[in-house]
């Protein structure tokens, strides 16, 4: 076997490689990514349910409604004050999607996964939560083992709603701190005091939810190294068993709402790599994994298994340790994603509840996936991103190899060569740039960059 990593003679820094190499890539949670969806009509959802199939479900609920806009967001959401006035109508419809999706499987379906995201899912009253997690069950079997989880503002949890959630049957739970400090905090239209942030933490700790994940947000406007300090003395000190910790991705070109949010305001690159990886270097040092891209896990939770396993998958909601499970999305902009087929519903509520009122299900757009071409393609950048390492047969392909080369040169990945196989593997200093070097095998990344950059 033949190594290729070429030697440094005089090793770039990291803000030097990042800066090099750092470009508009997708996040990669698919391929072909969300933004190749074609307008869709609903027939081809409807005939991919008809399928029979014996495999568990993973199912997400889109619940978009929130009390105020965050500016960092890029979230499909409504943002309201009238609570159930809006939820009332919309239960309804989820209702009557579920009734939709159900009505065209051949089988009932169980549930290995379920996810509630937004939006602000606990925007739900008490009453409202249970209305819809008993509406699931009419229609869904759970796995002895399920998987629940629920993302919640952290801003509206009080004791009684931890333990109602937790007893309701959720197991895993998720709140956001994106920045403990209040300057930040401001600056971004999210104020939750440091003092919330621990109740919050001690009552999902006190109600035994089985893990749970907290997110951070690198980069945000007037953040400083020394601030986001403060942040991850807090993580440290809640202890939660995940961590997303996300570079923000500043486009107020194609989302107004970050528009509030002055340029100038923004860190430097060379501070957000400090901050990123001070960040890495603490949680490294006290228990936590660094899991794919963003995520950070405590080194028994099932997240870092799966990554040391090798069983870890990507998909719409981030990292899973849900393998290749069918995923089915409700609710407005929900994306459903099989083998072959992605599918996305109407974005606008308008015209997701227009939709169900004519009887049939709200696709807008998506995308069928045969071509064993582009099927082999995503499944080197699933290996990339999930396991930070990727085989080829060198002959067919001959030009990523190439570009695999200019990035060992630079060490962000070692390269090994044996009777025409070539093995990549992500270093350290690489992982900063994962997508990038997922990028390789994208055809249409060579032919127009999009995405965001790290930094």
């Amino acid at each position: 076997m033949t190594s290729l990593s070429a030697p440094v003679t005089s090793k770039p820094s990291p803000i030097d490689l990042l800066l090099k190499h750092d470009k508009p890539v997708p996040r990669y949670t698919s391929y072909p990514t969300a933004a190749a969806f074609e307008p869709m009509g609903w027939q081809e959802m409807a005939d991919q349910l008809a399928r029979p199939s014996a495999h568990p479900l993973s199912l997400y609920v889109h619940v978009p409604f929130c009390r105020h806009a965050c500016w960092y967001c890029g979230c499909n959401r409504v943002t309201t004050q009238l609570g159930s006035k809006v939820v009332g109508p919309y239960l309804e419809a989820l209702t009557k999607e579920l009734e939709l999706v159900t009505a065209s499987m051949p089988q009932r379906r169980r549930l290995s996964q379920l996810h509630w995201g937004g939006g602000t899912p606990n925007y739900l009253n008490a009453a409202e939560q249970t209305l819809l997690w008993e509406t699931i069950s009419k229609h869904f079997d759970a796995d002895a083992d399920l998987e629940a989880s629920i993302e919640v503002n952290p801003e509206f949890v009080d004791r009684p709603q931890a333990f109602g959630l937790r007893q309701l049957g959720f197991n895993r739970i998720s709140f956001g701190i994106q920045d403990a400090d209040p300057t930040v905090q401001k600056a971004v239209n999210r104020v939750v005091p440091v003092d919330q942030l621990r109740r919050v933490m001690g009552w999902l700790r006190e109600a035994e939810f089985k893990s749970v994940n907290v997110d951070l947000i690198c980069g945000l406007p007037l953040q400083t190294p020394e601030r986001f300090r403060k942040t991850l003395d807090l993580v440290r000190e809640l202890r939660p068993d995940r961590i997303s910790l996300f570079s923000f991705a500043y486009l107020p070109e194609q989302l107004p709402l970050q528009r509030k949010i002055a340029a100038d305001d923004l860190p430097s690159p060379r501070e957000r790599l400090a901050m990123l990886e001070e960040a890495n270097q603490l949680l490294t040092a006290n228990g936590y994994e660094a899991i794919g891209m963003d995520h950070y896990a405590q080194v028994g939770e099932s997240l870092a298994i799966a990554a040391r396993q090798g069983s870890l998958h990507r998909n719409f909601q981030g990292y899973t340790t849900g393998g290749e499970l069918e995923l089915l999305g409700v609710g407005p902009t929900a994306i459903s994603q099989f083998t072959h087929l992605f599918a996305q519903n109407q974005r606008d509520l308008k015209a997701y509840y227009r939709c169900l009122e004519m009887g049939h299900l709200p696709t807008e757009r998506g995308l069928m996936v045969r071509d064993p071409d582009v099927l082999e393609r995503r499944s080197l950048i699933q290996a990339v991103m999930c396991r930070f390492k990727v085989e080829v047969e060198i002959a067919r392909f001959q030009e990523e190899w190439e570009d695999l080369k200019s990035l060992a040169a630079d060490g962000l990945v070692t390269l090994d060569e044996h009777q025409g196989q070539g093995s990549a593997r992500v270093t350290t200093e690489g992982r900063w740039l994962l997508r990038t070097i997922a990028a390789v095998f994208d055809p249409q990344q060579r032919q127009r960059a999009s995405g965001s950059r790290l930094l």
